[in-house]
């Protein structure tokens, strides 16, 4: 995992406790320059773990143009803290085409060209290489003609609810997890842990239970009652700030204190070819 050349210390916030001035920044005229990097930075690491940047302007531009200056302004961004780009050939988000990441347990029915009905739980995503993403950026292109709302969790009041309600299932989740298995990869780590006192969180129940069940082994009562009450804790929307995006609307997410996941979406005669995203990685 990269160092960032600053100093972290994510706040633990529920939807109840926000403040708009908190997470949403105007985007800025023309480049962006050092002040308006500053304060991305000051929101990502040190605030509330998420930025949005409403209006990017992006007539004209076609899709993979869209991806492109997604890809440019996260390389803004990140430069000054030591961050790159982790390019990827899965970029382009549609019901077709995103990938098959945690859903809940009873819904594993493919999506379609209309939509998904099914709820993207919140989430760590975890990338193509061994450690997730230090961040996590969404533009919307183009949104679902009916929901497809983005989901936001705070890590550390993730973490603060179980300590004080289930401190029982905090212990188990302070354990390692096997996030499945494969050549190159290092999936095994805790749902929570203290990195030099910085909260952290990963989360992701597909790819826990497929590490599981690679194992043969079912998961302890203990250890699945746990993750229970986090699945639990992330349908609650006294916890999980629901946000929708608009076009150019650009989402850039703090991905080891903020879980983010999405409402189900129908795009059903949806003009220009229905729900799509750009998504870019760094590290």
């Amino acid at each position: 995992m990269t160092e960032l050349r600053m100093p972290e210390a994510p706040l633990s916030w529920v939807p109840a406790t926000l403040k708009k001035g908190e997470w949403l920044l105007p985007p800025p005229d023309g480049q962006p320059d050092e002040a308006w990097v500053g304060a991305v930075h000051g929101r990502l690491w040190q605030g509330t773990g998420f930025v949005l940047v409403p209006g990017l302007q992006l007539g004209g531009l076609t899709e993979r143009q869209c991806v492109e200056r997604c890809a440019r302004i996260v390389g803004q961004v990140c430069a000054p803290v030591g961050l790159r780009l982790q390019r990827s050939a899965g970029e382009l988000l549609t019901a077709a085409t995103a990938p098959a990441v945690p859903r809940t347990p009873d819904t594993d029915a493919p999506a379609t060209p209309d939509g998904d009905d099914r709820l993207l739980l919140p989430h760590t995503d975890r990338g193509e290489r061994p450690r997730p993403p230090r961040l996590l950026a969404l533009l919307c292109i183009r949104p679902a003609s009916e929901g497809g709302e983005s989901l936001l969790a705070s890590g550390p009041a993730l973490r603060d609810h179980l300590a004080t309600e289930r401190p029982e299932a905090l212990r188990e989740l302070s354990g390692d997890f096997r996030f499945g298995r494969g050549p190159d990869f290092d999936r095994v780590r805790p749902v929570f842990r203290l990195d030099g006192g910085t909260p952290r969180v990963h989360y992701n129940r597909y790819w826990i239970r497929r590490g599981q069940d690679e194992t043969g082994t079912p998961f302890s009562p203990a250890r699945a009652d746990a993750l229970d009450a986090m699945d639990a804790l992330l349908h609650d929307p006294a916890v999980v700030l629901s946000l929708p995006l608009r076009r150019g609307d650009l989402l850039l997410v703090n991905n080891s204190a903020v879980l983010h996941g999405r409402n189900p979406f129908h795009d059903a005669g949806a003009p220009g070819g229905g729900r799509c995203y750009a998504r870019i990685w760094a590290d």
